[in-house]
C-alpha cells in the first residue's frame, strides 16, 4: 500500500476531452470532479464545479460550448501513487488549493482533494510539546536564541 491511499479519494466521473462544458455540467451534477481524458482515454487533467462556474462567469453566453480539454489547466500535474505525502506537501510547483490527479503509472488511480492534504498535515503536527513520529526531539527542550 502507498502513503497517498491514505489521503485519495476514489475516482469518480470521467467525461472525453472532446466533450463540451454543458456536457461536463451535466456530470458535474453528481460528482465535484471529473478526469478528462484524451481520444486515447488517457488522463489528461481534472476539471471541477469551481472551474465551470469561474468560466460561466467570465463567459455567460459561450462557456458551455467550450471543449472540455480547452480548459485543462497546464500547472495541475498529476502526481503519481508512489509519491510520499511529504514529498508532496514540499513540492512548490503544486497548487494545493486544487485537487490532483493520482496516477499509477499511466492510469488514473484517485484523486487527492485540498481537504485531504491539510487533515493530513494537522494529523502529522506535533501536539503539546510531543515529537514528531519517529523523532527523538522534543520541541519543548529546544531554545530560542
Amino acid at each position: 500500500m502507498f502513503e497517498m491511499d491514505e489521503i485519495m479519494a476514489p475516482l469518480g466521473a470521467t467525461i472525453l476531452g472532446t466533450r463540451s462544458l454543458a456536457d461536463a455540467a451535466r456530470v458535474l451534477e453528481h460528482s465535484e470532479t471529473a478526469v478528462v481524458l484524451n481520444l486515447s482515454y488517457r488522463a489528461i487533467g481534472l476539471i471541477t464545479r469551481a472551474d465551470l462556474s469561474r468560466l460561466q462567469e467570465q463567459d455567460p453566453d459561450g462557456w458551455s460550448r467550450r471543449r472540455c480539454a480547452g480548459v485543462i489547466r497546464s500547472g495541475d500535474q498529476p502526481i503519481q501513487r508512489s509519491t510520499s505525502i511529504r514529498e508532496l506537501l514540499l513540492n512548490s510547483t503544486l497548487d494545493s488549493t486544487r485537487p490532483l490527479l493520482v496516477l499509477d503509472h499511466e492510469e488514473p488511480a484517485g484523486i487527492v482533494h485540498p481537504e485531504a492534504i491539510g487533515a493530513w498535515r494537522a494529523k502529522a503536527q506535533p501536539i503539546s510539546g510531543e515529537p514528531m513520529k519517529g523523532s527523538t526531539h522534543s520541541p519543548m527542550n529546544s531554545r530560542v536564541r
